[in-house]
């Protein structure tokens, strides 16, 4: 039973793996059908098709944090933050300081993430 199911999973995971490379590859040839906005950042809708070209910017956290201080306010409003859990501290802090624990634990919500499958053999 197994054995049929990591078959078809394996068959499964090359279809979309080709439908992924026909889709990007057919993307590719649409966009290259119009010309880029200045700037790289706009869009162009037609009856068939909307493509919408954006920039991706990142942030340098370490960076931002060390400067922070001599951001000015209209400088700061350009992040945001988002607190994210460091699995690795919050699991020690369970065994080490329970109260700590606790507290943080307070503010995360827990919930089953989807497992992850693995095939071993090609």
């Amino acid at each position: 039973m197994i054995s049929e199911l990591t078959a078809q999973l394996r068959q499964a995971k090359l279809a979309e793996a080709t439908a992924k490379a026909d889709r990007l590859r057919l993307e590719d040839l649409i966009e290259k059908q119009f010309t880029k906005p200045d700037g790289g950042e706009g869009s162009h809708t037609d009856e068939e098709v909307k493509i919408t070209w954006k920039i991706n910017r990142t942030v340098d956290t370490a960076k931002v944090q060390a400067g922070w201080d001599s951001l000015g306010k209209n400088a700061q409003s350009a992040f945001r933050w988002k607190a994210e859990v460091d699995l690795t501290h919050l699991r020690a802090l369970k065994d080490l300081d329970s109260a700590a624990y606790a507290q943080a634990a307070e503010y995360i919500t827990s919930k089953p993430a989807k497992p992850s499958i693995e095939l071993l053999k090609d």
